[in-house]
């Protein structure tokens, strides 16, 4: 154990340690090569195994074990529970029961951190402050307070030393995944670098409550013209890394089923208005609420809906979105070859047997085979969809994981509300004008230019061709004639395109010159009949043309 830089570094590992022997995980000394340093104390535990630990199944002792360690392995296991990709489902259900909960500390310990974030005194920014914290978890505390102006806001601080515990036990981390990594073949296929270093990045994000803060301010922007959803307001003159004051809005806990139909509320609409919300934010603005349970909504009159927390939220980029369009297009349509290609573009460049994965996907849309698109199951398919990457070793991208966890959150909220909820009633409207979007003439024309536009740059710069990885082979790149006539190609279908739209527009002009006044035959204009009759010769001289390229591509 050279590769531990301090004695309170290996001091946590053997904390670590014991508590993982506690809760049964002995074989965790086995790839640390730590048997003769803990065998004893292995030996120990197991006969001493309370019964009732005994009898759990491993993914209950895990989330048992994770709790004990504390506020950074509590984090790693709800990340864990939204790789649908890496564990089973019972494994997941387990993870997401996960409890961030920590014994408040008195507001005196946290009074000279919160001075120092706001750079004054406490009574020279808020008129008041309630010192009993509202809320309480591992990373943070939440008091109510009154602004100056009367206004009624929370402060969520930041527990002082957390952001040193949280460092050093991912420092910890990264050691024991280069450790699993190197030494353990079954623990290798679940690549626990790239996990830790994802949960690294995604923690360090959560512990900066301004990137949470501007979470929140983007999406309040995106969702503004929804005006019954409600996104707290930012005060940012009091707002920094560990410091997040924002809007008090009082309202029903939305998890408080009694409450909400004892005001009234309409449970349908909130479900579907809660639904309509999160799919917007995934398949338009591209930055969504990670974890829309009902403890983070609160229900106001009129059916309206306040979303909190961004303490968790996902980004799907352009590509990504168009991806998972194509694959929802893919299922409904049948097309396995469609599908294999998005999960192939998914696997990063690492290899994979297509032909199988073809295989696979074709049986699993046989499922789907009839299945209106409104009655598509898509936390079902998802799942499916990382079972079969788990078969081929491949993982699904961490932001679409996130998605998964949402929509599968989203579900379970909808159907507590309304026993006929149907995730996907909600996203066809959005799913209808994307793909209209998507296919549109003016988008289709961007995208050919660009192709040949990049086709054109590659014929003059062959070297900077990327080398496509296939196995352990690589695929030579194209030689410059083959770059030739795939230009050409571009270019031709370009001219052709753009020689269908004049003629559609001559059309159009020609039957407006029909109806002018003056000399015509058979009742119609001179100019326009002959019009007419010069883009009718032209049409069919394109037909012919057309069916002469294909032929001689066919031949």
């Amino acid at each position: 154990m050279s590769f531990f830089s301090s004695a309170r570094e290996f001091a946590r590992l053997r904390e670590l340690l014991h508590i993982l022997l506690k809760y049964g995980f002995d074989d965790i000394v086995r790839w640390l090569n730590m048997e003769g340093s803990v065998g004893l104390l292995r030996r120990w535990l197991r006969e001493d195994l309370p019964a009732d630990i005994r009898r759990l199944p491993s993914e209950a002792r895990a989330r048992l074990a994770l709790e004990e360690m504390g506020p950074t392995f509590v984090k790693l296991g709800q990340i864990l529970a939204t790789r649908v990709d890496l564990l089973p489902p019972e494994w997941i259900a387990e993870l997401e029961n996960l409890q961030d909960q920590a014994t408040a500390i008195p507001f005196s310990q946290l009074r000279s951190q919160l001075e120092r974030s706001l750079g004054a005194k406490i009574s020279d920014c808020f008129h008041s402050i309630d010192e009993k914290p509202v809320g309480t978890a591992s990373m943070a505390q939440v008091y109510k307070a009154r602004t100056p102006d009367g206004d009624e806001v929370v402060l969520k601080v930041r527990r002082p030393g957390i952001e040193e515990k949280i460092h050093a036990d991912l420092r910890l981390l990264r050691k024991l995944a280069e450790v699993a990594e190197a030494q353990s073949p079954e623990l290798r296929r679940y690549q626990p670098i790239e996990v830790i270093q994802e949960f690294e990045a995604s923690l360090l994000r959560e512990l900066d409550f301004s990137i949470e803060a501007r979470a929140a301010e983007r999406m309040r922007e995106n969702l503004n013209e929804l005006d019954w959803l409600i996104v707290p307001k930012i005060y940012w003159e009091w707002t920094s890394t560990d410091l997040n004051v924002q809007e008090y809005i009082r309202g029903v806990p939305a998890k408080n089923i009694q409450a909400v139909d004892a005001a009234g509320i309409d449970r349908r609409q909130i479900a579907r208005r809660g639904a309509r919300a999160v799919w917007k934010m995934m398949l338009e603005d591209g930055l969504f609420h990670a974890d829309p349970h009902p403890g983070n909504f609160l229900i106001l009159p009129g059916n309206r809906i306040a979303m909190l927390d961004y303490g968790m939220v996902g980004r799907l980029s352009a590509i990504r979105r168009d991806q998972l369009i194509r694959m929802i297009r893919g299922v409904a349509l049948q097309e396995p070859e469609s599908v294999t290609q998005v999960l192939v573009e998914w696997s990063a460049g690492r290899y994979v047997n297509r032909e199988g994965l073809t295989v696979e996907v074709g049986s699993l849309l046989e499922q789907y085979d009839g299945v209106p698109m409104a009655e598509l199951d898509v936390n079902q398919l998802l799942m499916q969809v990382a079972g079969i990457l788990r078969n081929y070793s491949l993982r699904l991208p961490s932001e679409l994981t996130l998605l998964a966890k949402a929509c599968v959150t989203l579900e379970g909220f909808g159907r507590l509300y309304d026993p006929n909820f149907q995730l996907m009633d909600e996203a066809m409207p959005l799913l209808r004008r994307t793909l209209a979007n998507r296919y549109s003439p003016k988008v289709l024309a961007r995208a050919v230019r660009t192709r040949a536009l990049d086709a054109v740059e590659r014929l003059y710069h062959p070297s900077s061709m990327p080398v496509q990885q296939v196995g352990c082979q690589q695929q030579a790149p194209m030689q410059v004639e083959e770059l030739s006539k795939l230009v050409g190609r571009l270019e031709r279908a370009s001219h052709r395109q753009a020689r269908a739209v004049l003629l559609a527009g001559l059309f159009l002009v020609s039957g407006m010159m029909l109806q002018l006044d003056g000399p015509s035959i058979l009742g119609m204009h001179v100019l326009g009949l002959l019009s007419l009759i010069g883009c009718t010769i032209y049409w069919l001289f394109m037909l012919t043309q057309l069916w002469w390229t294909e032929r001689g591509h066919s031949d």
